[in-house]
């Protein structure tokens, strides 16, 4: 038994890889510093424990995580994706047993309805049922984290992805901001993402790796970026391969089929898989609607692709113009197209702006850096 428990929504284990993997990064880079783990992750569905690379997996619903918390005593508490069934076991233990809590905010649980509104246009039912998510699963997380926000008898702490997340999303989301709060981003991992210098050839070669599951991965944007570029007498010099899959793929991807230059590979990456790809490419097109991160963004330039996408969401805290990768505005086509133009015609800068991306987003945050940081939040200045 560990003094320490995360409760998660979901974790990787091999009949499913990719489920919240960031997570399981997370607690393999706290077992390499002497701070180990137990996981529970909640689920309505009945299901067995497993093993997974070394992390026991539990799964439990809210009265079981219930029963767990009383039986067994955890200094530290540590929530990712929270929501008040998950909570409820903390709630059921006296004040005096109640364990300190370090929650993490990384998006869609702690933001109004309304900022994927995009995602919602195309179909009346969609909206329909997303107003009525408004009312039956949003108000009821907005109070749940006003509530834990200023509860005076929980010893809890509050961690955010990125300054402009919590800012510009959850800050006026929730309507309070929390007594004990920090912002730790996401790890990218520079030891799988290495960093490989660049070539002047490099800048020819553009790639996407996006779900095309819904509208804020922008998609279409890509299409439409490179339809334009297709004018430019250069074009024919520039490669595309496209990787990705959703519902959205055939039809957003379509249009590009005519052109020799673009490849589209219709298919989840695995993350394992992506460095190869990096490497034999210099642009990451990437255009976004609504990131708290950008972590595909940050994973690009760890290996030294020059990220192309948008100044919005927490992204400008991670890329800035023309130094570390290149920004447009929201929506805006001409910005994009400019900017793989620019770095088209200018060789050098495309090479020093690679440089420059991939040391600043490890010192941003890399696996060092982000762990560092979480680790003293989890095990110091608890009064």
């Amino acid at each position: 038994m560990h003094n320490y428990l995360m409760i998660c929504n979901a974790y990787p284990t091999m009949g499913n890889l990719y489920a919240n993997s960031f997570l399981h990064r997370r607690v393999k880079a706290y077992q390499q510093k002497g701070l180990f783990v137990d996981v529970v992750v909640i689920t309505t569905k009945v299901k067995k424990d497993e093993f997974y690379d070394g992390v026991h997996i539990k799964y439990m619903d809210e009265y079981q995580i219930a029963s767990y918390l009383q039986e067994h005593s955890f200094k530290t508490v540590l929530f990712h994706f929270i929501n008040p069934k998950m909570f409820y076991g903390i709630d059921q233990l006296p004040s005096h047993k109640k364990p300190n809590i370090v929650v993490w905010l990384h998006g869609f649980e702690a933001e109004a309805w309304h900022r994927r509104y995009y995602n919602f246009l195309s179909d009346v039912g969609q909206l329909d049922a997303q107003l009525q998510r408004k009312e039956i699963v949003f108000e009821p997380q907005r109070e749940f984290l006003r509530d834990i926000m200023t509860r005076e008898e929980l010893n809890i702490k509050f961690v955010y992805v990125s300054k402009r997340f919590k800012e510009l999303y959850v800050d006026p989301f929730v309507g309070v901001v929390p007594e004990r709060n920090y912002v730790i981003h996401n790890i990218i991992d520079d030891a799988l993402f290495t960093y490989k210098k660049k070539t002047k050839d490099d800048r020819l070669n553009i790639c996407s790796i996006r779900p095309y599951t819904a509208k804020n991965y922008a998609n279409d944007i890509t299409v439409d970026v490179i339809k334009k570029l297709s004018t430019k007498r250069y074009f024919n010099k520039l490669e595309f391969n496209l990787y990705g899959d959703g519902k959205l793929f055939n039809v957003i991807t379509n249009p590009l089929k005519k052109f020799d230059n673009v490849h589209l590979h219709k298919g989840f990456v695995k993350q394992d898989d992506i460095p190869e790809i990096h490497q034999a490419h210099g642009i990451f097109l990437g255009p976004s609607r609504h990131d708290s991160q950008g972590v595909s963004l940050g994973e690009a330039m760890s290996s030294g692709l020059v990220p192309v996408t948008n100044a919005i969401g927490g992204i400008p805290e991670f890329i800035e113009h023309k130094k570390t990768g290149m920004l447009a505005e929201r929506d805006n086509l001409d910005d994009m197209v400019d900017a793989i133009d620019y770095l088209y015609k200018h060789t050098k800068e495309f090479k020093k702006i690679s440089q420059q991306a991939a040391a600043s987003i490890r010192k941003q945050a890399g696996v060092e850096t982000v762990i560092n940081q979480e680790i003293e939040v989890i095990t110091d200045g608890w009064s």
